[in-house]
This record gives C-alpha cells, structure tokens and sequence, in this order.
C-alpha cells in the first residue's frame, strides 16, 4: 500500500489548501479528518473524508480508520485551532482575562494536538514520518515584545512545551518521527481575518502559499529526535 498523508482539521484553509495540494502532486492516499463535510466536491478516489467530534471515542475510531487506508503514514499535520470565537477574543490588557475562554484555548490549541498524536501513536515508528502542528510565533517567550492576547500566546507557548515532551519521548518509542511546530505566518483564514488591518503590506499569505512552503519544509527535514519550531521560511523561532 502506498503511503499516505493525514491532515486533521482539514475543514480549515490551511488544511483545506493541504489536501488540495496533495491530491494535485499524486501519490498515495489523502486522509482528511474535520468535524464538518467536505467543504468541495471531489470524486479523486484518494481522498477520504472522515467526519470527528474530537470525542476519545471518535478519535480512536478515525485512528482505526486510518489505519486500513495508511497504516504507514509518511506526512501528518494537525491543524486544530481558535484564536476567536464566540465571546473567545485575544485579550489587550489583564482586566480582559476570562478563565472559561483561556481554559477552551488551552484545550483546543494544546491539548487537542497531543491527544491526536496519542491516538496516532501506534501508526508511528515503523517508518520514517514528518509530524506537524501548527504552532505560531506569538507562543514564542523569546519573541513577546509586545504583550496581550494572554490566553492565545500562554496556549500555543504549552503546546510547544508538550511537542517538545512528546519529541523526546518519541526518540525513543519511535525514532522514525520528526516533529515540528510550524508558524505559517498571517494567512488569509477565517482565524486572522478580523486582525488583518495591522498586517504589513506584502505579508499576508494565502492558504494555498502556507500550504506550499510547509510541504516544501517538511520534505526537507529528517527524524533526529528533536522538535523543530520553524517559521514558513524554515527560519528558526526561539523559544
């Protein structure tokens, strides 16, 4: 069986250009997971759209699923995030705080990611396989010189610590894996759209690029052990 590419959160843009992109380069099979339809009609037989409500349940069922269509899978790329939704908004200044929307945060953009790779550990090892989530650069305690957005900046910042866990945990249960935290930049999605009055000139990026760059990336680089944490450029970010 060919291997295969995974793409959880593909109901996104990012993940949606992803899938776009695999289906169009050939290959094995495209393996889609999202809690919504498939947002476009396709009849490539590759492609396989698997409907999740991000329930243990759910997800072990996909991972099975999985299983049979790629159970050697050489891309992975977890796409799962909020920056906004509802009453979640980035905070500017500490009275802004709100447990509930932090706490929701902290449960989609760094625990949900580690769930996955919990589940999808059996799938992992025998062969080598680029894992990537999407991080970003705000989580980066180096690069905060500005301040604000609290409960976005302190989620993404532990879902690099727990890639980094799982990065040395997985050099030794599965030294094929290589992880990395990718920060795709500003991209025109639904996740940046209201913020995007503050973006430079130039630097706005459509999904279909970020897609391109992070295949580019994860092409070039080899299991050694050690999560990367790399903008769309392949620039290292400090921690």
């Amino acid at each position: 069986m060919n291997e295969g590419v995974v793409v959880i959160g593909a109901g996104g843009g990012i993940g949606q250009a992803l899938v776009a992109h695999w289906l169009a380069t050939g290959g094995g099979p495209v393996i889609a997971v999202s809690r919504q339809p498939a947002p476009f009609g396709c009849d490539d037989p590759r492609l396989h759209w698997l409907r999740c409500d991000y329930s243990d349940q759910q997800m072990a069922d996909v991972v099975a699923r999985i299983a049979t269509l790629a159970p050697r899978p050489h891309r992975l790329v977890i796409c799962n995030g909020v920056l906004h939704q509802g009453g979640i908004k980035p905070e500017k200044r500490l009275e802004a705080l709100d447990v509930e929307a932090m706490t929701s945060l902290y449960q989609t953009n760094a625990l949900l990611p580690l769930r996955w790779i919990n589940q999808l550990l059996p799938l992992l090892g025998a062969s080598p396989c680029t894992l990537a989530v999407l991080s970003a650069r705000v989580g980066s305690i180096g690069d905060n010189r500005a301040g604000g957005w609290y409960g976005y900046r302190a989620s993404k910042a532990a879902l690099n610590m727990l890639l980094k866990c799982a990065a040395i945990e997985l050099a030794r249960r599965a030294p094929g894996v290589k992880l990395l935290a990718f920060h795709p930049g500003t991209v025109d999605t639904q996740l940046s759209r209201p913020f995007h009055a503050n973006v430079p000139d130039g630097s706005l990026q459509t999904p279909e690029q970020v897609a391109r760059h992070l295949v580019s990336l994860m092409a070039g680089l080899i299991p050694d052990g050690e999560l990367s944490y790399l903008d769309w450029q392949g620039k290292t970010i400090e921690w």
